[in-house]
C-alpha cells in the first residue's frame, strides 16, 4: 500500500506526462500530412470509418462520435466482426481511419486489402512509421508521444490522450473548412447543455 502523498505524486506525474505529449503534437505531427488529412475528411463523399483494437478501438469510437458531430458521417468498424461480414459496410469514397500504436495488429493489416478492393481510402494513425499499415495506407499521421504515463508501459495512457487531441483538431479543422456554424449545431445538437446554451442564444 502506498501513501496519499505517493498517490498524488503519481497523479501529477500523469498530468505532466500527458500535457507534454499533447503540447509536442505541434512539433511532431507533419504539417503537410495533417492538412491533407483534414482536406480528405472534410471533402469525403462517403463515410469516415474508424477502427482499432483494444484501447485504440475505444479511441476510434470516440473519434467517430466527434466526426458525426461536425457533419462527417462516421461509423466504427469492430475489427473482430469485420472479417465475419462487416467488411461489407465499406463503400467506394469511404475513408477508413486505422488507429494502431504499433501499426502491426493483424486485424488492421488484413483489413487494408479488403478496404482498397471495396474502393476505400486508408489513413493510418500510428507511432511506427515503418509499420505495415503505413506502407499500405494512402496517408499516414505519425505520432511521437514518448513514454506512457503508466510506470510499467503497459497501459495506453499518454498515447491515447494524444490521439484524442489530434482528432479534436482534425474535427475542428473539418468544421471550419466546411463552414459549419452554430445554426448547424442548433439543428443536430438540440439536447443537453449545448442545446440549452444555443436555445438561450436564440
Amino acid at each position: 500500500m502506498i501513501s496519499d502523498e505517493k498517490i498524488y505524486e503519481s497523479a501529477l506525474s500523469t498530468f505532466a506526462n500527458e500535457a507534454h505529449a499533447v503540447a509536442e503534437l505541434a512539433n511532431t505531427v507533419d504539417r503537410e500530412c495533417y492538412v491533407k488529412a483534414v482536406r480528405m475528411i472534410a471533402e469525403c463523399k462517403g463515410r469516415i470509418i474508424t477502427t482499432g483494437c483494444g484501447t485504440s478501438g475505444a479511441c476510434a469510437k470516440k473519434v467517430s462520435q466527434v466526426f458525426n458531430c461536425v457533419d462527417r458521417a462516421s461509423q466504427f468498424l469492430n475489427p473482430a466482426d469485420a472479417p465475419h461480414g462487416d467488411y461489407g459496410m465499406i463503400r467506394p469514397d469511404d475513408i477508413i481511419i486505422i488507429i494502431s500504436k504499433s501499426g502491426k495488429s493483424a486485424e488492421m493489416i488484413n483489413l487494408i486489402p479488403v478496404a482498397k478492393a471495396r474502393g476505400g481510402k486508408i489513413i493510418a494513425v500510428t507511432e511506427n512509421p515503418d509499420s505495415p499499415i503505413v506502407k499500405e495506407s494512402d496517408l499516414s499521421l505519425i505520432l511521437h508521444t514518448g513514454p506512457e504515463a503508466c510506470p510499467y508501459q503497459c497501459l495506453s495512457t499518454t498515447s491515447v490522450t494524444a490521439v484524442f487531441a489530434l482528432f479534436d483538431a482534425v474535427s475542428i479543422g473539418c468544421m471550419l473548412y466546411n463552414g459549419i456554424d452554430k445554426n448547424y449545431f442548433k439543428l443536430v445538437h438540440p439536447a443537453g447543455g449545448v442545446g440549452a446554451m444555443l436555445a438561450e442564444e436564440g
